[in-house]
């Protein structure tokens, strides 16, 4: 191998290390440490291992009557299944099952460390690749998508748009690189709607560049369509049923996704070998063409998708579930320690996007930076309004800062300019952005528990009496749903999934409503049994929302009428089942 292959190999073991240690000394090292996403994965893999169908990802124990249809693509359980597979060979089922998703998301980030490690062989050789690799390490070394157990799909998602990114930069468009861009591309797409912006950038970056290229970007932009509408069909087949080909889903791979994939990139494979020796104004005009067609196909087969899936879901639910979902709330929204999270969230996304931009501007690698320029805008963008998106800008920004580093340290005189190059790269990493907070960051002590994580709420011991008990419908805090489902045989009325939006307005209405009223909600929703966790940050939200009422009786420890407790903990949990109704004389 070449020198700089042994610095890729070598860094990308450093990291997987890294993951793993940073585990351990997390407490990441349990498959009972999982957050709810990850722990609701799991209980879809073990469901299929159980036997339910492939195509099959209905929960029917989630929810009110007749379950919910989880979102989630198959495709993101086929790597733990693959390793426990292996595992099986030497270790019981479950065990296997249990390392499987322990291991798996650390190695996941050798996606991501191909991607990169790529794109700075394009945009510069090995003192590129050297910063890198240092900005890369302190983005990743305890990125949470790769700690152990992090088995939801938002950690292949970065690896997949990395891919994308990296050789994307292929100076010479050749067809295998630009082929790799639309399979990573595909593969991201069916696996979770909400990259789609990021796809939709990159399938206008190299449509845009052929359109300006002409013949030299043929080949390769011929791969890239048919590469992604090949793949998004293979895909499609993959995880859709057969019976479900009609049906259209906004926030999942269905005929819609399809449609747009496989017209817009077959469709680019054959304007670009029709028309690539055409003057600029065709080409530009063939792809104006294309994109009318597009936009007709998806307004036709889909308008319900051009607005915000989350638009329709009930107010309570908006106020009172979407709204206090940390990920999913915009950057400015009020929250503990918002002084050091926000620099550190967009604060090298910032600076990548100005360095880019001065880049472009000066004629540096201009092709490269403006695809970045475009990336991490909309990165921005979608950052503003959840902070969820923010992941993705750093691993955007890794390389445009990379080689922005790198030229200043190539460059560099003796004297005062010669800390240009340090300057930079400090401003490039997410850790020196963070900093400055720390001086007003909330005392540890003061930290209003948030709620993630089995051990606030379901204990071992009150998880098992539940699982003793009739099967029934339990109520409670939103993240304890995938625990219930996973420890007992017992359904959960609602969890933290927008598919469960009845669930959700259902359990909220019987929380925020007065204790007298709440039986008979309960009993209009199924619920036989609640499960009360006296300051849990959710239950004391909706305490605080509605004072007085049945969440701020659970919370206070008071039993309300018509409940019986069955078991309460030494902490204030207590396990209730709801008691029938008196007889009418």
């Amino acid at each position: 191998m070449t020198p700089d292959r042994w610095i890729a190999v070598g860094f990308g073991v450093l990291m997987v290390a890294s993951l793993l240690v940073m585990s351990a000394l997390s407490g990441h090292m349990s498959a009972s440490a999982m957050e709810a996403d990850n722990a609701m994965r799991l209980v879809q893999i073990q469901d299929f291992l159980k036997g339910q169908g492939w195509f099959d990802l209905h929960q029917d124990r989630l929810g009110l009557e007749g379950g919910t249809a989880i979102h989630w693509s198959r495709l993101a359980d086929v790597p733990i299944l693959v390793i426990k597979s292996g595992l099986d060979i030497f270790l019981p089922s479950q065990k296997a099952l249990e390392i499987a998703c322990l291991v798996w998301p650390p190695l996941s980030v050798l996606l991501v460390v191909w991607g990169l490690m790529k794109g700075a062989r394009f945009m510069g050789g090995r003192v590129v690749l050297a910063y890198v690799c240092i900005i890369a390490a302190t983005v990743l070394f305890r990125n949470a998508n790769f700690l152990s157990g992090s088995i939801d799909h938002h950690n292949i998602q970065l690896g997949f748009l990395a891919i994308a990114a990296g050789f994307s930069l292929d100076p010479e468009r050749r067809p295998v690189s630009l082929a790799i861009v639309g399979a990573a591309l595909a593969s991201s797409t069916a696996v979770g709607a909400e990259v789609y912006p990021f796809v939709g950038i990159f399938c206008a970056f190299h449509a845009l560049d052929w359109a300006f290229a002409g013949a030299p970007a043929r080949r390769g932009v011929i791969a890239f369509g048919a590469s992604f509408a090949a793949l998004t069909a293979l895909f499609f087949a993959a995880s859709v049923a057969p019976a479900n080909y009609g049906i259209v889903h906004c926030d999942a791979l269905s005929l819609v996704t399809l449609s747009a994939a496989v017209s817009g990139g077959a469709g680019l494979a054959i304007v670009v070998a029709v028309l690539s020796e055409k003057p600029f104004a065709w080409r530009l005009a063939s792809l104006a063409t294309l994109g009318l067609v597009c936009g007709l196909l998806l307004t036709a087969q889909a308008p319900q998708c051009l607005a915000n899936p989350l638009d329709g879901l009930p107010p309570i639910v908006r106020t009172l579930w979407l709204e206090k979902v940390d990920e999913a709330r915009p950057l400015f929204a009020v929250r503990p320690n918002m002084a050091q999270e926000m620099p550190f969230m967009v604060g090298v996304s910032l600076v990548a996007l100005i360095v880019s931009i001065w880049r472009v501007w000066r004629g540096v690698q201009r092709r490269a930076h403006l695809l970045f320029v475009a990336l991490l805008a909309v990165d921005l963008l979608l950052t503003l309004q959840q902070v969820r998106f923010y992941s993705f800008g750093h691993v955007f920004a890794i390389l445009p800062l990379g080689a922005w580093v790198a030229g200043l340290f190539a460059t560099r005189e003796d004297g005062e300019r010669s800390a240009a190059y340090l300057l930079a790269l400090a401003v490039s990493l997410p850790l020196v952005w963070g900093a400055p907070g720390r001086m007003f960051r909330t005392p540890p002590g003061e930290l209003v528990d948030n709620g993630n994580g089995a051990s606030a709420c379901a204990s071992p011991d009150m998880l098992a009496a539940l699982d003793e008990l009739p099967v029934g419908r339990v109520l409670s805090v939103a993240d304890v749903a995938p625990d219930i489902l996973r420890y007992t045989r017992q359904s959960a009325l609602h969890g933290h999934y927008h598919r469960n939006a009845a669930g959700i307005e259902a359990a909220l209405n019987i929380f925020t409503s007065p204790a007298e009223e709440a039986s008979g909600l309960m009993r209009e929703a199924g619920v036989d049994y609640i499960l009360a966790c006296p300051g849990h940050a959710e239950l004391r939200m909706l305490a605080d929302e509605s004072p007085g009422d049945f969440a701020d009786g659970l919370n206070a420890g008071i039993i309300p009428d018509g409940l019986k407790v069955i078991r309460r903990a030494g902490d204030g949990e207590t396990l209730y089942a709801l008691q029938p109704l008196a007889p009418r004389t």
